[in-house]
């Protein structure tokens, strides 16, 4: 799994790295590999052992390279800020699945707009399926009572539909938190009328660079503080 360095080790305690799946993992350096020392803002990869990341290998560059001599101390606010760069997204299906799965009952954290419109896409193409599925029993069942008063009811696209209510709670509370709102205006989806309407806007909203109490941007990574306080 890929995550990024938020402590390092140290006397003060473990390190900590934030995975993909934006559960955080301690470490110690003893876990990193090729002999990389581990700072705050390095991408990683790792094995997930329960709450530990073992076996820590670095991504990209090894050793953080020495300030040359000649550069100078100081550098002008003005070349300190760098625009958000973009993190390389897991796919839609990816979102849909971790959605339907492990990111179940994920009521925390935040969720990119790849993530939020990728599982209500497959999530409806799922439907659909289920839909065609149950009219083709009840067309089949039919056939063989040799009867047209037969009742029908969409079994598969019930349970589908009902085993989506959570995961489409958590992911659009997550994708609220990711507009550094609070959860509970999903709330809104009961007012009549304008409620859904209101919380559809916040879902094309894109993710805000900077990050917040629910920890940092999906779709921008950790920024430095040059960045931050530009």
């Amino acid at each position: 799994m890929r995550g990024q360095v938020l402590k390092a080790d140290s006397n003060n305690g473990q390190g900590l790295i934030l995975g993909d799946d934006g559960v955080r993992y301690s470490f110690t350096q003893q876990e990193a590999r090729d002999g990389n020392r581990l700072v705050p803002g390095h991408t990683v990869d790792f094995v997930p052992t329960g709450g530990e990341a073992r076996d820590i290998y670095l991504l990209g560059a090894g050793h953080a390279a020495a300030p040359s001599a000649a550069q100078p101390s100081y550098v002008h606010p003005a070349n300190t800020y760098s625009p958000p760069v973009t993190q390389k997204s897991e796919g839609i299906f990816t979102y849909f699945l971790r959605a339907i799965s492990v990111r179940y009952f994920k009521f925390t954290g935040r969720a990119r707009r790849r993530e939020y419109w990728g599982y209500v896409l497959f999530s409806w193409l799922v439907t659909v399926m289920a839909f065609v599925v149950d009219i083709a029993i009840m067309a089949s069942l039919s056939e063989m009572a040799s009867s047209s008063d037969a009742f029908f009811f969409p079994i598969f696209t019930t349970l589908w539909v009902l085993y989506n209510i959570i995961p489409g709670i958590s992911v659009t509370v997550r994708r609220l938190h990711d507009q550094d709102l609070s959860g509970w205006m999903y709330l809104l989806n009961f007012i009549p009328y304008i409620g859904w309407l209101i919380v559809l806007v916040f879902m094309f909203i894109d993710s805000r660079a900077d990050p917040n109490k629910h920890g940092p941007s999906p779709k921008y990574g950790i920024r430095s503080t040059a960045d931050t306080f530009a």
